[in-house]
C-alpha cells in the first residue's frame, strides 16, 4: 500500500483532481461557459502563415494538428482563467486590453485615407512641420586641438595651392570625421561636428579654402563647395510625411474624444489620506 501511494503517477492524478475542484470552486456561481470550441478555415490558415514566417517552411501534416492543438488548449486556459477570476484586478492583463481597445480605434481611425485636399490643408496649416532646412557641403583638413598659427598659415597656403588636385587625407591630422560632407542640413551637420559649427561657415565664399573653424574636436580647414537654401517643399515631395502626421493626429482626436465621452459615465473616487476626493 505504501508502495502504491508513492507512485508519481498517483501523485500526479491526485494533483489534477484537486485542480479541477479548485476550477469548479473559484468558478463563478452563475456563470455559464460556453464549451464549445470552433477552428475556423481561417484560424487554421492563420496558424500556418504564422508557422510560415517563423520556419520559413509550411507545416508538415503531422505538425499541424500540433499547431491546433496548441490553440485549442490556449483558448481552454483562458475561458477556464476568465471563469476563476484570475484576470480581475491583473494589471498585465489590464494593460493588454487598454492597448487593444487603442488599437481598435487606431484602426478605425485609418478606415478613410486623407483627401488631397486634405492633405493640402494640412500642410498648409503646418509648413514648419515639413520645411526643408538649408544645407551645406563642404570638405575639411583637421588641424588638432591646439594647431600653432605657423601650422595653421603652412596648410592653408598648400591647400590653396593644389585647388581641387588637393588629396585631402596627406594633410592635417587624423580624425575619424569624413573629409567630404555631402550636402546635409545644418543640424545634422552641428550634431556630427558640434553646435555652431555652421554658423561660421556661412560668410564663406564657395570654392575657397578658410579657416580655422572650431569643431567640438578641434580645429579646421574648411572649403565650402555649396549651400542649398531652406525651402517649404510642394505636397509630393513630402505626401508620405504629411500622411503620416494627419493621420497620427487623428488617431490622437479619437482616442482623446472616446476616453473623454467613456469617463463621463464613471464616478471616479480617489482614496488619500486626507480623505476621498473625486
Amino acid at each position: 500500500m505504501k508502495k502504491f501511494l508513492a507512485e508519481p503517477l498517483l501523485h500526479f492524478l491526485l494533483i489534477g483532481a484537486l485542480l479541477f475542484v479548485l476550477f469548479e470552486v473559484l468558478r463563478s456561481p452563475g456563470d455559464i461557459s460556453d464549451k464549445r470550441i470552433v477552428i475556423t478555415q481561417s484560424d487554421v490558415e492563420a496558424l500556418q502563415a504564422n508557422f510560415a514566417r517563423t520556419w520559413q517552411r509550411p507545416p508538415t501534416m503531422e505538425e499541424l494538428p500540433r499547431l491546433i492543438e496548441e490553440k485549442v488548449r490556449g483558448e481552454i486556459a483562458y475561458r477556464e482563467a476568465v471563469a476563476m477570476g484570475l484576470d480581475v484586478n491583473d494589471a498585465y492583463v489590464k494593460q493588454r486590453m487598454k492597448a487593444k481597445l487603442e488599437f481598435m480605434l487606431e484602426d478605425i481611425s485609418t478606415l478613410d485615407q486623407p483627401t488631397d485636399q486634405e492633405l493640402a490643408d494640412y500642410l498648409a496649416q503646418h509648413p514648419e512641420k515639413f520645411r526643408r532646412e538649408s544645407q551645406v557641403s563642404f570638405v575639411q583638413v583637421y588641424l588638432g586641438e591646439q594647431p600653432s598659427e605657423q601650422e595653421v598659415a603652412r596648410v592653408l597656403a598648400q591647400l590653396t595651392e593644389a585647388g581641387a588636385d588637393a588629396e585631402l587625407g596627406t594633410y592635417g591630422k587624423s580624425i575619424m570625421l569624413p573629409l567630404a560632407v555631402p550636402a546635409s542640413p545644418l543640424s545634422v551637420v552641428d550634431r556630427r561636428f558640434g553646435s555652431g559649427f555652421t554658423a561660421q561657415l556661412e560668410s564663406f565664399p564657395v570654392g575657397q579654402w578658410q579657416g580655422p573653424v572650431v569643431s567640438s574636436y578641434g580645429y579646421h580647414l574648411v572649403q565650402v563647395n555649396g549651400r542649398v537654401a531652406a525651402m517649404d517643399p510642394p505636397l509630393e515631395a513630402v505626401r508620405r510625411e504629411v500622411t503620416r502626421e494627419l493621420v497620427a493626429e487623428r488617431i490622437k482626436t479619437v482616442k482623446e474624444t472616446t476616453y473623454a465621452g467613456l469617463r463621463e459615465q464613471y464616478e471616479v473616487v480617489i482614496e488619500t489620506d486626507e480623505g476621498q476626493g473625486q
